[in-house]
């Protein structure tokens, strides 16, 4: 990954099932500037055990009885991922996928080269999976939903008991819509003092308002949900943004990246001319003559910034004027022996 933050669109179940929809979602996403877009795979009855409930945030957003019925109604078929595949490398974006199951898993490893692992928040001790990656030489994207530090810190050694990978961890909030009051941006100092590794964000909230803000923090990588209607039915359009929002967001990473530049404290001409303008000097008060002794009856400080700071009247006071000096002029370094 480059200096720049890595922008992932996050699509999830938000094609609804529809191939024709979701491959519409690649091409105006791409068009964004984003890095990556990203889907999801699984098979709902590997996922999903009989006694498995939705969420309260998705009862309201969508009319299935069930869990798994609800996963089956978004589900793209895995020969349907391909064309997806294809799309993104066509339009020069990274394909992502989150897989839900050991299978589905396997078979994104084996007919895929995608750029990274990504673990879900909610599969972080999912063992087989876990145990999976762990052998595997790819970077890694690990959701930190719902995980306390001490979890967290679980996941990361299980995932490097073969090797140290390259661990990217997302501070996440899973609630959809996540409220402003629970997002704890500061979580992603913590994580990376903690974890010494690069953190990013995945955001849950309305807008783009916190996600930007992650980035002033020091996010090397983001993810948003997108959606083509927020009121479309399913559970996680609502959660999401629209393509104009998610072209603004792109847009405003892009401006603080080069806005943040480094800790030196470093003037551009143009800031130098202001300070020529808008600084003081110090100023004769009224007309002087070769030889005279400066006393500070003498001078007042008045703009420009082109001569002495008033700060060092040091070098003024008691030393001989070597020129004629009309009133209200700028002395000089040169103007003194």
């Amino acid at each position: 990954m480059n200096n720049n933050v890595y922008i992932i669109a996050e699509v999830g179940p938000n094609h609804n099932g529809d191939i024709g929809l979701a491959l519409e979602m690649v091409e105006k996403i791409a068009a964004t500037g984003v890095d990556a877009v990203k889907f999801q795979m699984t098979d709902p009855y590997m996922l999903y055990s009989d006694d498995s409930f939705k969420a309260s945030y998705q009862k309201k957003n969508d009319s299935a009885k069930g869990a798994r019925e609800m996963s089956l109604r978004y589900q793209l078929k895995r020969d349907e991922h391909l064309l997806l595949y294809n799309k993104c490398k066509e339009l020069n974006v990274d394909y992502i996928c989150t897989a839900f199951d050991m299978e589905s898993l396997l078979f994104l490893d084996k007919h895929f080269e995608m750029p990274y692992y990504k673990i879900a928040s909610g599969e972080i001790f999912s063992m087989d999976m876990v145990d999976y990656i762990s052998e595997q030489d790819k970077p890694i994207i690990l959701s930190t939903g719902m995980a306390t530090y001490d979890e967290v810190k679980m996941a990361v050694d299980l995932l490097n008991r073969n090797f140290k990978k390259d661990i990217t961890i997302l501070h996440c909030i899973s609630n959809y819509p996540a409220r402003f009051e629970e997002v704890n941006l500061r979580n992603i100092l913590e994580i990376r003092s903690r974890f010494n590794c690069n953190v990013g964000f995945s955001d849950h909230t309305v807008g783009n308002d916190c996600v930007i803000a992650s980035v002033a923090l020091g996010a090397t990588m983001v993810e948003k949900h997108v959606t083509l209607d927020k009121n479309a039915n399913g559970p996680d359009h609502k959660a999401s943004i629209d393509i104009v929002e998610l072209q603004s967001l792109v847009s405003s990473i892009r401006h603080i990246e080069v806005a943040m530049g480094t800790r030196e404290r470093s003037f551009s001409e143009s800031q130098r001319e202001i300070a020529r303008v808008a600084r003081k000097s110090i100023i004769t008060k009224h007309a002087m003559k070769k030889g005279d002794i400066i006393t500070m009856e003498d001078i007042c400080f008045k703009r420009p910034g082109t001569g002495i700071l008033p700060i060092h009247t040091d070098l003024v006071i008691g030393k001989k004027l070597t020129v004629d000096k009309e009133a209200d002029r700028v002395i000089y370094e040169t103007d003194l022996a």
